[in-house]
C-alpha cells in the first residue's frame, strides 16, 4: 500500500470519526481502531519484500542471520506497542496507555539481551 493510500485512508477516516464523535463517541473510537487495524495489516504483505532486502544486504556485510531475526523482533514488539499505545490513548486511558509503552521498553530490552551479550564477549575477545 502507498503511502498515499495511507495518508487517504487516515484523512477519510479522521473526518469520518469526527463526524461520527458527536453522536457516537464510542463508534467513532472503533471506527478509528478498525481504520488503523486494517491500515496496518494491509502493510504486512510488504514485510517478505522488507526481510529478504535486509537479509541480502546484512549477509553480504557477513552479519549472522540469528541477529537479524532478533532486530526484526525488536522492531515488530515497537511498532506494535506504539501501534497500541495511540489507540488506548485515543480512547483516554493514558494511564494504561503509559503501562503498555512501559512493557513495550521491557520486553525490547529483554529480547535484545543475546545481542548485547555478543557485545560484550566481542570487546572482551578485543581487550585480550
Amino acid at each position: 500500500m502507498s503511502i498515499l493510500a495511507v495518508c487517504g485512508a487516515a484523512i477519510i477516516t479522521a473526518v469520518m470519526a469526527l463526524l461520527l464523535r458527536q453522536k457516537s463517541p464510542h463508534s467513532a473510537l472503533l471506527l478509528s481502531i478498525a481504520s488503523g487495524t486494517v491500515i496496518m495489516l494491509s502493510l504486512l504483505r510488504d514485510i517478505p519484500d522488507i526481510i529478504t532486502g535486509v537479509n541480502a544486504l546484512l549477509g553480504s556485510a557477513g552479519i549472522d542471520g540469528g541477529d537479524i531475526i532478533l532486530l526484526f523482533k525488536i522492531v515488530g514488539i515497537c511498532f506494535v506497542t506504539e501501534f497500541t499505545c495511540d489507540c488506548v490513548s485515543e480512547a483516554g486511558l493514558l494511564s494504561l496507555s503509559t503501562n503498555i509503552s512501559f512493557a513495550g521498553k521491557i520486553l525490547v530490552l529483554v529480547t535484545s539481551l543475546p545481542m548485547f551479550e555478543r557485545v560484550i564477549s566481542v570487546i572482551q575477545e578485543l581487550s585480550g
